[in-house]
């Protein structure tokens, strides 16, 4: 999840996207380089989660690119996410279990 006024400006101005599957020790781009803080959540196929305080954003079973007050009766479920800033932590997020 990621501030985007353009797309989401009557929907919480945040942009919610998922679902991607990351192998050990691939590294990904999620959110665009210029935000300094995006949000994110992850769980493993072991069903440990990396949850936060921030949300509920709407999850579908399927990628989804969407915004934050966008929900459906389609949804999977709701999580909550981490903060990130990128500017105090450049390089991004390392998920360790």
């Amino acid at each position: 999840m990621y501030w985007d006024p353009q797309k989401c400006g009557q929907y919480g101005n945040y942009r919610t996207m998922g679902w991607w599957r990351i192998k050990p020790y691939e590294r990904i781009l999620l959110a665009p380089n210029n935000q300094q803080f995006f949000y994110w959540y992850a769980e493993s196929d072991d069903g440990y989660k990396w949850e936060g305080r921030y949300g509920p954003v709407y999850t579908y079973l399927y990628p989804f690119d969407s915004c934050l007050q966008i929900g459906s009766t389609g949804a999977w479920k709701t999580v909550t996410m981490r903060p990130f800033d990128q500017y105090a932590y450049p390089g991004g997020v390392n998920v360790d279990i």
